[in-house]
């Protein structure tokens, strides 16, 4: 895989009618027939929620620009750390693109 995009950064309006700021890269695979959205800088509070609306927001604005429409998407949602000590999590979010 390589990346198409990073740490772009996009606006989305969350399930509350709160427009947000999240960030995600975006990795490719060789045929372009796979690809892996890594959100970041999400807010906490309803991560799975937050995250269907950015990825929501994502699909009809540039993702279709940048990936063939009949690409698998999987997207990983990035939790942060809550001190130096811990490491990075992420869970995937459930998608059919």
């Amino acid at each position: 895989m390589q990346q198409l995009r990073r740490a772009h950064h996009f606006e989305y309006r969350d399930h509350r009618g709160v427009d947000r700021v999240g960030v995600v890269d975006v990795w490719l695979s060789a045929g372009e027939d796979e690809a892996v959205l890594v959100l970041r800088d999400l807010v906490q509070a309803d991560a799975d929620e937050q995250a269907r609306r950015a990825v929501h927001t994502l699909f009809h604005t540039w993702l279709p620009y940048l990936l063939r429409p009949d690409a698998s998407v999987s997207v990983l949602v990035l939790r942060p750390r809550e001190d130096e000590q811990m490491k990075a999590r992420a869970f995937v979010l459930p998608l059919s693109a």
